[in-house]
């Protein structure tokens, strides 16, 4: 009965809005590296996710236009927020506030609604009955929900989708991530190149319809003015329909900046590259050994087999860490600051790269912060007390 109008707002209502900056992206107020979904889609959890719950919800809202009732709603409220529940169980999720999402499903599902529901029902099922002015301001005000009932109904599809849409690029990054590796791509360039055989190999192609352009997004774009750096900024705003459009847009991105997965030699994890093109090993803490494997790698008596080694200015940590060092030290010689502020923001530095080198999610979300030069010089003297 709702059919065309529950199609229409699954296909076309705003689920999140990204704001772009030059080299990350920004979703309720958290900033990560472009291409960082590929690295929380390649994880078990999210690879092997059990999709059940989904499905039966889909199904279940699906009945729902067939035999609407309060007892119905009821329960479809439940399995909505199970389904949620479900979602925040997956690393993935960390990008959202499923909680907000999970209010929002309360609100729309209270008992005032509910009722609000079933009435419209009544009216589309019998007619609506306009006989009196009292019934005439009755209908009126439960057409006013109509949206929210239609949304209603919608919202089983839509987290049905998202969730097909998530598990479908958990597999094509699994894929690309290994054909990138098999090739030793590292560049720009050659990240391109993997990616260019990638689409047009036919095994692929069968399994991800490579040749059906699969990748066209669908999103509405405006500018937003903002401050970074003390500068003003022009960053462009995207509000998403699809959980598609934005994956797949941001694993572009991503590769776009040389920002892809590698697969740790020593514990076989997929780490999140930005800058460095040599690192091999991850640094995040080796729960075998208790160190970062990038530690085992340069220490290799940790361990009985010796791995390759690696350097420390492999480390896209260590090359901020260096050029924050050699800017303290060549502000010392100018006498912009004197050699107790200067010691201490060294000191301040050196714990930043420290905690980077076993925060994964430090590493990636606040370390570049942490070490804007503003920020190290303002800690420094915070550690002085001047």
């Amino acid at each position: 009965m709702f059919e065309k109008d529950i199609q229409h707002i699954t296909d076309t209502v705003n689920l999140f809005e990204v704001t772009y900056k030059k080299d990350s992206f920004v979703i309720d107020e958290k900033d990560y590296p472009l291409g960082y979904t590929s690295y929380l889609a390649i994880q078990p959890d999210c690879r092997f996710m059990d999709t059940t719950v989904f499905a039966e919800l889909r199904r279940f809202a699906d009945s729902l236009t067939d035999d609407l009732s309060r007892d119905g709603l009821i329960e479809y409220r439940s399995r909505l927020i199970t389904a949620i529940e479900s979602l925040q169980e997956i690393s993935f999720s960390s990008l959202f506030d499923l909680e907000k999402y999970k209010e929002k499903i309360s609100f729309l599902l209270s008992e005032k609604k509910i009722y609000q529901y079933t009435e419209i029902w009544k009216f589309h099922k019998n007619g609506i009955d306009l006989s009196t002015p009292e019934k005439a301001d009755h209908a009126d005000d439960m057409m006013k929900a109509f949206d929210d009932f239609n949304l209603v109904l919608s919202l089983g599809r839509i987290i049905h989708q998202a969730v097909d849409d998530l598990t479908h690029y958990s597999a094509f990054v699994f894929q690309m991530t290994n054909k990138v590796a098999e090739r030793g791509a590292r560049s720009k360039s050659q990240l391109a190149e993997a990616f260019g055989d990638f689409l047009s190999d036919p095994h692929l192609s069968l399994i991800f319809h490579t040749d059906q352009k699969p990748f066209c997004t669908k999103a509405s774009v405006m500018p937003v003015v903002e401050k970074a750096d003390g500068e003003s900024h022009i960053f462009r705003k995207v509000y998403y329909n699809h959980l598609k459009d934005f994956l797949f847009a941001d694993l572009f991105e991503g590769y776009r900046h040389g920002h892809y997965l590698w697969q740790c030699g020593i514990c076989d994890d997929y780490f999140f590259m930005t800058t460095a093109h040599k690192q091999l090993y991850c640094s995040t803490v080796n729960p075998k050994y208790g160190v970062p494997c990038s530690y085992v790698a340069k220490h290799p008596e940790v361990i009985d087999r010796k791995p390759k080694q690696q350097k420390k200015t492999d480390s896209p940590h260590y090359l901020l860490w260096q050029r924050r060092y050699d800017l303290i030290r060549k502000n010392k010689s100018l006498g912009r600051y004197d050699d107790a502020v200067s010691a201490k923001a060294k000191e301040y530095i050196d714990s930043c790269f420290e905690l980077a080198q076993v925060d994964f999610e430090y590493a990636f979300t606040q370390y570049e912060k942490d070490m804007d030069m503003t920020n190290v010089y303002r800690k420094a003297m915070e550690m002085l007390n001047v």
